[in-house]
């Protein structure tokens, strides 16, 4: 889970961005795109005034937005329910790119639990977001500073087996994982 960034002296608390942001975004949403019965699921919320949310609408399609107290800044849903499709247990599918906060990919790991990260090697710190699919899809994001290029390599359990994915991460950016050999063992 992703420990809460510090206040800033200046700005507002990660929790008044979320319920400020909360409230703008719920009434922003179209009929179409309004959150089905596992509402809206808060990404991450910063003190910059900036909050991340995701959400499964009605009919299955899957949503994400950056969001100030002030305004919509960057919303998408997919065009179809379930979208991409569910895959086998232990699958990763990559989902929406978000700029809310640095640079962060949203994932998706089907009929499984994500437990570690990697980027050449060195840990990364993975949101767990919610579920959604009637439970048989966990969300989840990682957050970089900038642009990062390469794949991270993911442990994922689904029952009593561990297993090893990656997620492609885009190919721009300074900022490079490149997997090691023993990791994809």
């Amino acid at each position: 889970m992703s420990p809460a960034p510090s206040p800033s002296a200046t700005g507002p608390s990660p929790s008044e961005v979320a319920d400020l942001t909360r409230a703008k975004l719920a009434r922003s949403l179209d009929e179409a795109d309004t959150a089905g019965p596992g509402g809206l699921m808060l990404v991450d919320a910063w003190p910059n005034g900036v909050a991340e949310y995701a959400w499964e609408t009605r009919n299955g399609r899957l949503c994400h937005v950056s969001v100030t107290v002030d305004l919509v800044r960057a919303r998408a849903c997919a065009t179809h329910p379930n979208d991409p499709p569910l895959k086998k247990a232990g699958s990763v599918s990559p989902l929406f790119t978000s700029f809310a906060h640095g640079w962060g990919r949203l994932f998706a790991a089907d009929r499984a639990e994500v437990t570690a990260a990697t980027c050449s090697g060195t840990p990364v710190e993975v949101t767990r977001i919610g579920t959604v699919a009637g439970g048989a899809r966990t969300l989840y994001a990682v957050w970089f500073p900038d642009y990062t290029k390469g794949e991270i390599l993911l442990t994922v359990r689904h029952g009593s087996t561990t297993t090893r994915a990656s997620l492609k991460l885009g190919d721009a950016g300074d900022l490079a994982c490149t997997p090691r050999a023993s990791e994809r063992a």
